[in-house]
């Protein structure tokens, strides 16, 4: 049986950001092995998260620290490097997720402000998105470009398809661009869940928890992005889809083109589906009986692409919401008064202050913030 007291000594200063240079290297270096690996993942889950008390902050603040370790000079090496540095950081990201950000119902909440690539092939494996340069992975199928956005190469349909996750944490954006060229941008607060390949299936089929924007490659195959309790079909078209868990209602709205949206849980089957065209919208209250459609502005339900955040005459539980996930912050209000109003607003470069100080000026309130909390109040 191997002695890992020497390495316990480096991973511990690694998370008391006391290592050198030379062992985040060497660490890199020793996660090579795969027994390695498996020797690290069993170590966090006790040793560590016993010293560190379930410390969120600990594991958060070094998985930046790898991205600026020294880095070899030759390119081929400093690409393979990368590599396993992030695997290193995605294995501390796992590991967080497990006991950190596991709700009461088992399903994982993406509480936690880190970046991360779920793959599943046999056994679900993290990798870090944060503060990594240009790397590749999978034998350079799948690519991290400079602008921070994910690609898959789209050669390589003959492998067999795994599924990958990308959770999106609240307070942050992202980019990918699947292997079949299509483009989604994911709004925060949001779970992507897809193959890295699409060989082999009838269809190009997505799951989809949050609000991502589609710009689906055109093809004879059926693209069909699964929410909850919406499902859009189409074979090449541009829209978005909004399906977050806390929110009473899941939409589709057309950009481009024409998509068929399904309901997944039809209460009356004349309404279980519905095609709508550009400047339309499919929506589906969950308390709700049917599949409704109407006309919107559409300018205003992608604006978020582009970092702005849109309010139209919307009521104030909807509004914190949306707050919350811009701002990775957590929002309690205790002014029942302020249930009864709508508000509408357009902004972009805004803090959280500007924002509510712009509703101060329309209902007077009173707010205050402890840590990640903000509370609102009778003024």
């Amino acid at each position: 049986m191997k002695n890992h007291s020497n390495i316990d000594v480096i991973i511990s200063k690694f998370l008391d950001d006391q290592a050198t240079e030379d062992e985040k290297t060497f660490l890199i270096e020793w996660i090579k092995d795969s027994e390695n690996r498996a020797y690290l993942e069993g170590y966090l889950k006790t040793e560590v998260w016993v010293k560190y008390s379930f410390n969120s902050s600990v594991i958060e603040k070094q998985l930046s620290v790898l991205s600026i370790v020294t880095k070899p000079k030759r390119k081929k090496a400093y690409s393979s490097f990368l590599k396993y540095a992030a695997i290193f950081i995605g294995i501390l990201a796992s590991t967080a997720f497990v006991y950190l950000f596991k709700g009461q119902s088992g399903n994982y909440v993406l509480e936690n402000s880190i970046l991360t690539l779920e793959i599943n092939d046999g056994a679900s494996r993290f990798l870090s998105l944060e503060n990594q340069e240009n790397f590749t992975y999978d034998n350079n199928s799948i690519f991290l470009k400079d602008n921070g956005s994910l690609q898959y190469g789209t050669g390589k349909e003959s492998r067999i398809p795994e599924y990958h996750t990308i959770h999106v944490p609240n307070g942050k954006t992202f980019q990918v661009q699947l292997a079949d060229g299509s483009q989604v941008y994911m709004n925060s607060g949001s779970k992507l869940t897809y193959p890295n390949a699409f060989n082999g299936f009838k269809s190009r089929q997505v799951s989809l928890v949050g609000e991502a924007y589609f710009k689906v490659a055109k093809s004879n195959v059926p693209f069909i992005v699964n929410a909850d309790g919406l499902s859009t079909k189409v074979l090449g078209t541009e829209f978005n889809v909004s399906a977050y868990k806390n929110e009473t209602f899941e939409e589709v709205t057309l950009v481009e083109g024409s998509v068929e949206v399904f309901d997944n849980n039809p209460k009356d089957t004349h309404t279980s589906s519905r095609i709508i065209v550009p400047n339309q919208r499919a929506i589906k209250e969950k308390a709700g009986n049917d599949l409704a459609v109407d006309e919107v502005d559409v300018k205003n339900r992608i604006a978020w692409i582009d970092g702005i955040i849109v309010f139209e005459k919307e009521n104030i539980n909807i509004i914190l919401r949306k707050l919350e996930r811009r701002f990775n912050i957590s929002i309690k209000n205790n002014y029942e008064k302020l249930d009864e109003l709508r508000y509408s607003g357009r902004f972009k470069d805004e803090n959280i202050d500007d924002i509510l100080k712009t509703m101060q000026a329309h209902t007077s309130f009173s707010y205050s913030m402890e840590g990640n909390t903000l509370t609102i109040d009778n003024p």
